[in-house]
This record gives C-alpha cells, sequence and structure tokens, in this order.
C-alpha cells in the first residue's frame, strides 16, 4: 500500500521542478540582449515509480512525480561550425577588399592626375616642341611635364609603401589579438574542467569559448580538438555529465604544412603565434609552429582569415626566393619596372639627339652619350621611388636635345621621344601605356572579385547565423509562452498539495469523531 502522504511528495517535486523551469526561462529573458548568450532550458526527467498492491493480487506502478535532471543550453555545433567556416572566409574577403581599395584609391585610374593622364600630357609636349624646338616656352613644358611624370611615379610608390607599411602594422595587432584569443580560450578551459567533474554543466562559461572562437574564426583557419571526451563517456571525470563538452584544444589549420597546435591543455599555457622576419630584410618568411619555425613556401601557407589576407597584401618571402610574394609587393614591382623600363628608353633615345644651340665656334656640338634626361635621386637604379628630372636639364632648357639631324630648326629628335609612347619597350615587351593599363586592368579584376567573393560569403555566413540563432538566440514569444506553460503547471502543483492536504485533513481531523 502506498504512503498516505505519497500525493504530498508528488506535489512538491511539481513545484519545485516547475519553479526551476520558470527561473530557466526568466534567465533567458534577462539575457535576450546579451551578446552570445545560448538559451537555456531545464531537462526533467520522471522520477522512480513505485510498486503498490491493489489487493487481490493485483500490484501497480505509480509515478512518484518529476525532478530537473540539469540545465542544458541549446546549440547546434554544426551550424556552428559552418558560421565559422563562412566568416574566415567573409574576413580573408573583406580584409583584401579593403587593401585593394587603398590601393585603388592611390593609383587612381582613370583621373585628371593619374599617371596615364601625365604621360600623355608628357608626350603632348614632345610633340609641340618638335614643332617649334626654338621655343623656349615649349622646353619649359616639356622639363615641367616630365617632373610631374617624375613625382607620380614617385607618389605612387610612396604612397604603396606607406599603406604596406600600415597592413604590417594592422597584421602584427591582428597577431596580438589572436594570442590573446588563444590564452583566453585556455584560461576558460581551465574553469571548465573544475567544474564538470560536480556534474555541473557550466553554460556561460561555454558561451564564452564560443564568443572567443566566434571571433578568433575572423583572424584565421582552425579546428576543436575535443580531449576530454573519453574520460566524460567512461566516467573517469567525476560526476560529469554525458554531455559536458569538455576542455578543447585548438589547431590553425595550416594547408600543406605543420599546423600550429595553438592551445594544448598539456601544457601551462596556449602557445603564441609568431612570424619570422629576415633579420636583413625584414621580410616576413615563415611562423612558427608545436615543432618549430616553418618557412613558406608555394603550397604551405594559412588558407583564409584576415592574417592570411593581411599577408598577401603585404607580402612575404617563399623559401629560396629573393622577392616578395603579394599584391603590393606586385604592385611596387610593376611600377619599378616600368619606371626603369621608361626611363631608359627615353634616356637612349635623348642621348642620340643633338642640342638646340651652336657652341662658341658657331658648330653644333654632338652630346651623345651624356646629358641623361631620367636618373635615380639616389645615384642608384631608376625605380618609381627615385626617378627623377637630371640636373643638367634643370641647369639649363637648352640641354633637351630636340634635334636629330643637327639642324638648329630640327624638331625630329622630339617627335622621335614623343613616339615612344607608342613604342614597345624591351623591358616590358610592350607599350608603356599598354603595360601600364595592363596592370591597372589587373587590380580592377582582383579587386571585382574579391568583393564578389566577399559577398558570397557574407551571404552564406549571414544564413548560417540565422540558422543557429533559431536554435541558440531567445525569442521572447516564445519564452513567454513557456513561462505560462510553467506558471499552470506551477500552479496546478500548488492545487494538487492544496487537495491532498484537505484529504488529509479529513483523515486526521474529520474521521473517528463517532463514539467521542
Amino acid at each position: 500500500m502506498g504512503s498516505t502522504f505519497m500525493g504530498l511528495e508528488t506535489g512538491r517535486r511539481a513545484l519545485t521542478t516547475s519553479q526551476w523551469a520558470l527561473q530557466a526561462t526568466g534567465n533567458n529573458v534577462s539575457n535576450a540582449g546579451t551578446a552570445g548568450f545560448s538559451r537555456q532550458r531545464l531537462v526533467q526527467a520522471t522520477t522512480e515509480q513505485l510498486s503498490v498492491s491493489l489487493g487481490g493480487g493485483k500490484n501497480v506502478q505509480f509515478g512518484t512525480g518529476v525532478r530537473g535532471e540539469l540545465v542544458e543550453r541549446l546549440r547546434d555545433v554544426m551550424v556552428d561550425k559552418q558560421y565559422r567556416d563562412e566568416s574566415t572566409k567573409y574576413a580573408y574577403y573583406s580584409t583584401k577588399a579593403a587593401a585593394f581599395g587603398r590601393m585603388e584609391d592611390i593609383i587612381n585610374e582613370p583621373s585628371e592626375t593619374g599617371l596615364a593622364k601625365t604621360l600623355d600630357s608628357f608626350w603632348a609636349s614632345l610633340q609641340g616642341l618638335s614643332k617649334n624646338p626654338q621655343d623656349s616656352g615649349a622646353r619649359s613644358v616639356v622639363r615641367q611635364q616630365a617632373d610631374t611624370v617624375s613625382k607620380t611615379f614617385n607618389y605612387l610608390a610612396t604612397s604603396l609603401t606607406k599603406v604596406q607599411g600600415d597592413l604590417k602594422n594592422e597584421l602584427d595587432v591582428s597577431t596580438k589579438k589572436v594570442n590573446d584569443l588563444l590564452q583566453k580560450i585556455y584560461n576558460v578551459n581551465t574553469q571548465i574542467h573544475e567544474i564538470e567533474p560536480i556534474g555541473v554543466l557550466p553554460n556561460d562559461l561555454y558561451d564564452e569559448r564560443d564568443r572567443y572562437f566566434d571571433e578568433l574564426s575572423t583572424y584565421v583557419d582552425f579546428k576543436k580538438v575535443p580531449i576530454d571526451a573519453t574520460a566524460i563517456t567512461s566516467g573517469g571525470m567525476g560526476n560529469a555529465s554525458k554531455i559536458a563538452e569538455g576542455r578543447m584544444d585548438v589547431e590553425i589549420i595550416v594547408p600543406g604544412g605543420s599546423s600550429l597546435h595553438a592551445v594544448d591543455m598539456s601544457i601551462t599555457q596556449a602557445r603564441s603565434l609568431t612570424f619570422t622576419e629576415d633579420p636583413t630584410t625584414k621580410a616576413i618568411t615563415g611562423y612558427n609552429t608545436t615543432t618549430g619555425p616553418v618557412l613558406f613556401t608555394a603550397s604551405n601557407s594559412f588558407s583564409n582569415g584576415k592574417l592570411w589576407a593581411l599577408l598577401q597584401m603585404h607580402g612575404y618571402q617563399r623559401d629560396g626566393e629573393t622577392t616578395l610574394t603579394g599584391e603590393y609587393p606586385k604592385m611596387l614591382d610593376n611600377l619599378d619596372k616600368m619606371a626603369a623600363a621608361f626611363a631608359k628608353e627615353f634616356n637612349d633615345a635623348h642621348s642620340k639627339n643633338f642640342i638646340k644651340s651652336k657652341d662658341a665656334s658657331g658648330t653644333v656640338s654632338n652630346t651623345y652619350g651624356t646629358n641623361e634626361f631620367f636618373v635615380a635621386s639616389d645615384g642608384g637604379t631608376v625605380k618609381a621611388g627615385t626617378i627623377s628630372v637630371g640636373d643638367t636639364i634643370w641647369k639649363d632648357l637648352s640641354n633637351i636635345m630636340s634635334s636629330r639631324d643637327g639642324n638648329i630648326g630640327d624638331g625630329s629628335g622630339a617627335l622621335i621621344l614623343a613616339n615612344i609612347k607608342t613604342t614597345s619597350l624591351s623591358d616590358l615587351s610592350a607599350p608603356i601605356g599598354s603595360f601600364y593599363q595592363s596592370i591597372i586592368g589587373d587590380m580592377g579584376v582582383a579587386t571585382s572579385q574579391t568583393i564578389d567573393l566577399g559577398k558570397n560569403a557574407s551571404v552564406l555566413m549571414e544564413n548560417a547565423d540565422q540558422r543557429r540563432m533559431s536554435v541558440s538566440a531567445v525569442s521572447l514569444d516564445e519564452e513567454m509562452t513557456m513561462m505560462i506553460q510553467y506558471q499552470h503547471a506551477y500552479n496546478a502543483a500548488a492545487r494538487n498539495i492544496t487537495t491532498v492536504d484537505e484529504m488529509l485533513d479529513k483523515i486526521i481531523n474529520g474521521m473517528g469523531l463517532v463514539g467521542r
């Protein structure tokens, strides 16, 4: 026979469980606006049944109520992974698009102040000089336009180099941020490991760690490696819940190379990600791993994320190579080639001309091989950053050689110089204008592709985020519905206790009064 007071205990359990379920719901509502919060719910289970004899050899089992098993958070780990994968791709493309945007702003083509326009003005000034070679004003215009071309080259090189430096600074800051996140993940892992063995699910710590994972995914591609799964399922972690997540190691993915085991709970702290530099050139040549430094190769590099985008835009040096691989180094190298080929071709043609005036004896002097028009300001090889108009041209306008046959009124030499515009330069295998348009076109295509891929990644990331928010985000409408449900369950449990109490009162105080 069942206990007379069994109904009270059943009602008490229902009352307590409904109260705790309301507490979980209230916590969800209060954190509806908290970033990274995953909604929680009280998992309920029936208590052990009680076997009761009904007499006549009949036995039945009655339920004894309900109990709260645990408070779990609602999360879809597969959708989380999809979101982080797309977040890594989006950060990669958006970072590259921003750097390409700064490059396009500097190049500024087509425009009235771009290099293409200044070159056109320079060729036009030479054509003007060919028509009137004795006009000092025409010579002055040529010199001024040549100076504008030089300074435009200088501006492009200086500005691109400055942005390249900014990208290096941003890479340094981002690397420090990655290391900070890795250490935070390590610290949260430690706290989780201290709490889980007593049977509690540290949901807030899980949320905190997932926020760090989300942020880390914007910088590097990585994978989580559970390290406590076996201990949890085998009972090797005390009273840890079977759905405890345990600690997570973090490995930064490096295709074709050695992955960086960044968060390794077998050591006392997270490993720091660092990049190695050539002590002489300061070029970034590799990165560190669990087993030591690894040099960049064609197949060994970071796959996605902001760090890899910054490296690709700033430039890095592969093992066995002497030049940098990257978008800004490539643009600077093309401009250097362009400036050097331009100066070489122009100086060669200019040195074959005669000067404008006769010498003191009245004869025309052949100055073949002298009066270089374009030189390097530092005395070295002509590059985009160093090209300038030679001192001899600044000292005397007559050193601008416009005659090819030696006659004072001959302007054919200036016309030959002007026709360099359409001459295929040997070092470029194309006319200078065509070469420049090709590198501008390549930049435009790369920028457009990067923006398009970034948009695609953004859409996929947002879709994944919406799917995971449908699971883990707090819906006030849904929470209000659950709140009403638990409120009614609480009221019903209270009413059940009251009913049992009235029954017991009748038995205790209302029975056995006859004959008193």
